[in-house]
C-alpha cells in the first residue's frame, strides 16, 4: 500500500493532521535526473511533488517523450494545472500531436475554461478527422464523460456553429444539452438534426428524451410509441424505460417480457423486469431475475449492484457490503464503494471499511475525489466532523481540486462553521463564475442559512438560467422564494421540482411551504409519500419533527 493510502487510512481512523506540501523553486540538475526524482515522488504517491519535478525537467528539455510522460502523470494524478502547462509544452514540441491536443482540451474543460477548451477541440476536429461527421461522434464520446456537463455542451455548441448543415453535430449537441439539463436547447438541436436527416432514429430518440426532460411527457410517450412500433429493439427498450419512468409499469413490463422472450436485448429487458420487482419489493422474484443475469460476465456489475440493494433492503448488511465492494469500475463504482464503506462501519468494522477504501483507491485512483467526499459525508453523519474535514484537507494537499473544496464547504456547513463554508464556496465561484452547480451550491447555502437570502436567490437564478431543468436548482429557487416570503411563487417551483424528482429534500421544502400556507393535510401527504421510499432522509425527518401530528 502506498504512503498516500496509509496516510488516508490514518486520517479516516484517527483524524491525524498531515503537513501541507510546500512547493519550491526548481533545483539545479539535468532534466534526466530531475525526471528520476519525479518518478520516485510518484512511487511515493506524492503527486504534487511529482508534477512539479516533471515540470522542472520539461523546462530543461526538448524531449517529446518527456513532455508526454509529464502530461500523463500530472493528468492521471489530478494535477490539472500542471497537466495543461505540460500539454502546451508538448504541443510546442510536437504541433501535430492529436494526443497532446486532446489532453490540453480536456484539461482546460476540467478547469472550467470552456472557451479555451472549445478552441482546442475545434483544432482537434479540423486536424484529426477527415470525416467531420465521424469526428463529431468521436468528440461526443469524449465530452459525454466529463463532469463539467454544461461546459461540455457549450463547447459542442461552439463547434456545431461551424457545421450548421451537419446532422451529427446537432445530434451531439442535443445529447450534451440533455446531460446539462437544458431540455429546450436539447429539443431544438434534436429537431434541427431531424430536419437535416429525416427519420433518423437516433435524432428522434434524442427528441423524445428532450421532450421528457422539459415535462412534455405525453408528447414524449406518443413519439416514443411510434418509434417502438417498428422492429428496432433499442427503440422498444427505450420506450419501456420511458413508460416505467412515468409509472406505467404494466405496459413497460409487457415490452420487457416480449424482448426477453425474443432474445433481442434480453439482458437489458431482464434488468428492467428485475428493477420493477425490486421497486415493488418482490425480493424473491428480483433475486431470481438478477441471478439469471449472472450467467453472462458482462452483467457482473449490474447483478452485484442489484443484489446488494436487495440485501440492504432486507436487512442483511454484511451480504450487501460484500456485493457492493466487488464493484470496482463503471458508473456505479463510487456509489457501491461508498455504500460498502457505510455498511461496514454500521456493522462495527471501521478497520475493514478503511482497508476496503484503501484497496479500492489503490486499484482505481481516478475515483479518489468522489470517494473522499462520500467518506467525509458519512463521517459527519457519525458525529466525526473534525475527522471528515481533516480527511478532505489531506486530500486537498494531494490534489488541488475545486470539487473537493466544495465538498469541504458542504461538510463545514453541516458542522455549523458557516464563515469557513461560505469562504470555500466563494473561492470556487470566483474560479467558476459560469458553473451552475457551483452557483447553486453557494446560493442555496446563503438562502438556507439566512446569511444573504437576496444574494443567494440571485445566484440561484443565474444557475437556473444555465441549467433550467435541474430539479435540484428548481428546488433551490423555490426555497429561496419561500424564504423571501413569496410563498405562491416558491410553491410552484417546488411542485415542479417534486414532479421531476420525488426527491425527499424537495418533499421537505414543499411540505414546509404548504404548512406555512395552512395546507397541513397536503403537507403531511407529501411527507408521508416521500418517507415511504426514503425512511432515512435527514432533511425529511427534520421537517416532520418540526411539525408533529
Amino acid at each position: 500500500m502506498s504512503n498516500w493510502l496509509r496516510c488516508l487510512a490514518l486520517v479516516i481512523s484517527a483524524g491525524a493532521a498531515v503537513p501541507v506540501f510546500a512547493a519550491s523553486r526548481c533545483a539545479p540538475g539535468a532534466a534526466f535526473d530531475i525526471a528520476m526524482r519525479a518518478e520516485r515522488a510518484l512511487f511515493r504517491a506524492d503527486w504534487p511533488s511529482s508534477a512539479r519535478l516533471y515540470a522542472c525537467a520539461l523546462a530543461r528539455s526538448d524531449d517529446v517523450s518527456l513532455a508526454e510522460r509529464a502530461t500523463r502523470t500530472a493528468y492521471d494524478n489530478f494535477q490539472l494545472a500542471d497537466a495543461v502547462a505540460d500539454s502546451r509544452r508538448w504541443l510546442e514540441l510536437a504541433p501535430d500531436s492529436e494526443i497532446a491536443r486532446r489532453y490540453l482540451a480536456t484539461g482546460l474543460l476540467r478547469l472550467y475554461d470552456d472557451v479555451g477548451a472549445a478552441e482546442q477541440f475545434a483544432a482537434l476536429l479540423d486536424s484529426s478527422y477527415q470525416d467531420r461527421a465521424r469526428g463529431y461522434v468521436t468528440l461526443l464520446g469524449i465530452l459525454a464523460e466529463e463532469r463539467n456537463d454544461t461546459g461540455a455542451a457549450r463547447v459542442m455548441e461552439r463547434l456545431a456553429a461551424a457545421d450548421p448543415g451537419l446532422p451529427e453535430a446537432q445530434y451531439a449537441l442535443s445529447v450534451l444539452w440533455q446531460r446539462a439539463e437544458d431540455g429546450n436547447r436539447a429539443l431544438a438541436a434534436a429537431r434541427r438534426a431531424i430536419e437535416l436527416r429525416p427519420e433518423w432514429p437516433m435524432a428522434e430518440l434524442a427528441e423524445v428524451r428532450a421532450l421528457s426532460l422539459i415535462g412534455r411527457r405525453a408528447e414524449a410517450i406518443e413519439k416514443s410509441a411510434a418509434l417502438a412500433a417498428g422492429d428496432d429493439a433499442f427503440s422498444r427498450l427505450s420506450h419501456a424505460w420511458l413508460l416505467l419512468g412515468n409509472k406505467r409499469r404494466a405496459e413497460a413490463t409487457a415490452i420487457f417480457e416480449e424482448l426477453r422472450r425474443s432474445g433481442v436485448a434480453a439482458s437489458e429487458a431482464q434488468e428492467g423486469l428485475g428493477a420493477i420487482a425490486l421497486d415493488e419489493r418482490r425480493f424473491d422474484d428480483a433475486t431470481r431475475i438478477f441471478n439469471e443475469l449472472a450467467s453472462d460476465p458482462q452483467n457482473s456489475d449490474t447483478v452485484l449492484w442489484h443484489l446488494g440493494r436487495i440485501a440492504e433492503q432486507t436487512g442483511d448488511k454484511a451480504f450487501a457490503a460484500r456485493h457492493f465492494q466487488r464493484i470496482g469500475s463503471g458508473s456505479r463504482a463510487v456509489a457501491a464503494q461508498t455504500r460498502a464503506f457505510r455498511l461496514s462501519r454500521e456493522l462495527g468494522a471501521p478497520e475493514r471499511a478503511e482497508l476496503q477504501l484503501d484497496e479500492f483507491l489503490a486499484a482505481v485512483p481516478a475515483f479518489t475525489r468522489d470517494m473522499i467526499a462520500g467518506a467525509g459525508s458519512l463521517l459527519v453523519e457519525e458525529g466525526k466532523g473534525e475527522q471528515a474535514v481533516a480527511l478532505v484537507d489531506r486530500a486537498l494537499t494531494m490534489m488541488p481540486d475545486d470539487d473537493l473544496l466544495l465538498a469541504r464547504g458542504f461538510l463545514l456547513e453541516r458542522l455549523g462553521r458557516l464563515p469557513e463554508a461560505v469562504a470555500d464556496m466563494r473561492a470556487v465561484v470566483a474560479r467558476r463564475p459560469d458553473d451552475p452547480v457551483t452557483l447553486n451550491a453557494l446560493g442555496y447555502t446563503l438562502v438556507d442559512r439566512s446569511i444573504a437570502i437576496d444574494e443567494g436567490q440571485r445566484l440561484i437564478a443565474r444557475a437556473l438560467e444555465a441549467k433550467p431543468d435541474s430539479f435540484a436548482i428548481q428546488d433551490s429557487m423555490g426555497w429561496a422564494l419561500v424564504r423571501q416570503g413569496r410563498l405562491d411563487e416558491g410553491r410552484i417551483w417546488l411542485e415542479r421540482a417534486w414532479g421531476n424528482s420525488e426527491d425527499p429534500e424537495v418533499a421537505a421544502h414543499l411540505g414546509e411551504t404548504l404548512w406555512l400556507q395552512g395546507r397541513t393535510g397536503d403537507a403531511r401527504r407529501i411527507w408521508d409519500e416521500a418517507l415511504a421510499d426514503n425512511p432515512d432522509s435527514t432533511p425529511l425527518l427534520r421537517a416532520i419533527e418540526r411539525h408533529p401530528r
